[in-house]
């Protein structure tokens, strides 16, 4: 049997598929640049809007970050 392709993740899944922590997905979440979606009393990010989100951050480091 074909493995279904993953069109949603929770929180946790989200910040693994990125290689980030679950509190820069929910900051992202928070300054609206992440939409959550609830189709049960958990939230979920759809995985298209996740690959928008990261492909929007960018591309290389901030120098205030760097120190």
């Amino acid at each position: 049997m074909a493995k279904a392709e993953k069109i949603a993740y929770t929180v946790g899944e989200a910040a693994l598929a990125c290689g980030v922590s679950e509190p820069v997905i929910r900051r992202a979440q928070a300054k609206g640049d992440i939409v959550y979606h609830y189709p049960t009393s958990r939230p979920v990010i759809l995985a298209d809007d996740l690959r928008e989100w990261l492909a929007a951050t960018p591309v290389e480091r901030n120098s205030e970050q760097a120190s």
